[in-house]
């Protein structure tokens, strides 16, 4: 093969090994591999000359932070399966205008459109304070819910915003964080590509295979303003049952 040039990252697939279901193809930014063995000096005789080098627990890491998020990294981490029409309870929030009903004069703001959970919303009143309402069928839009501002206290007019929070019903993917639960067995493959150094072309694909893994459960959301998140996961290559070979690596020429 002769002397090569590697400048790239890997592009890396993530097999479980339970359903045979690739759930990741990953745009890395960052693909690592680290070996490491416990090493030991064996020393005796006068002088307490070194003798041999006992080297015992070999093992390897794996590293990888993708460019774009996924659900199913976290889904990995925590060995639990994505739902596909998960449902969760969360708190809303809106900007309302107060609107008159002109056949009672009473005074209410119209819900956005969704599965609004319960009879309650909380109001902030033009003085800072917050007050629980009702929430009924909407007197000017039967078709949506409202919050009854009748009750409250202040003086309120058409036109008028205010701050209300409530309780929505949100349907999507969704993962449990169950602390009995954790990451299974994958299989992961990194392939990036080799330059000849003499005329700086493509000389050859290199193929890191690792037949079973076990991602750490340890995870990281970092959200910031103007900073991209790029999840990052850790995998512990293990010895597949009877196997002494944890991995591979293999370079394939290019025609």
């Amino acid at each position: 093969m002769g002397k090569i040039v590697i400048q790239d990252t890997a592009d890396v697939t993530i097999t479980d090994l339970e359903t045979g279901k690739v759930v990741l193809n990953a745009e890395a930014q960052l693909a690592g591999i680290k070996g490491s063995i416990s090493e030991e000096d064996l020393k005796g005789g006068i002088g307490n000359k070194k003798l041999y080098k006992i080297r015992t627990d070999k093992a390897i890491d794996l590293a990888m932070r993708s460019a774009v998020a996924d659900i199913e990294y976290w889904a990995m981490t925590q060995g639990v399966a994505v739902e596909e029409n998960g449902k969760g309870q969360f708190t809303a929030n809106t900007k309302g205008i107060v609107v008159v009903d002109s056949a009672t004069s009473t005074n209410e703001i119209v819900l956005p459109d969704g599965a609004i959970v319960g009879t309650k919303a909380q109001v902030e009143l033009p003085d800072g304070t917050q007050e629980t309402l009702n929430v009924v069928v909407s007197l000017t839009d039967k078709t949506k819910k409202a919050v009854e501002l009748a009750g409250a206290k202040g003086t309120f007019k058409a036109g008028q915003e205010l701050h209300v929070f409530y309780q929505e019903e949100v349907e999507g993917q969704r993962i449990s964080i169950d602390s009995t639960k954790f990451a299974g067995k994958y299989r992961v493959e990194m392939k990036t590509i080799a330059y000849d150094l003499d005329t700086a072309k493509v000389k050859a694909d290199i193929l890191f295979d690792f037949p079973e893994t076990i991602p750490s459960g340890e995870f990281d959301i970092s959200l910031e303003n103007g900073n991209v998140y790029t999840p990052e996961i850790n995998f512990a290559v293990i010895n597949p049952k009877g196997a002494d070979e944890m991995g591979s690596i293999l370079l394939k020429p290019r025609k």
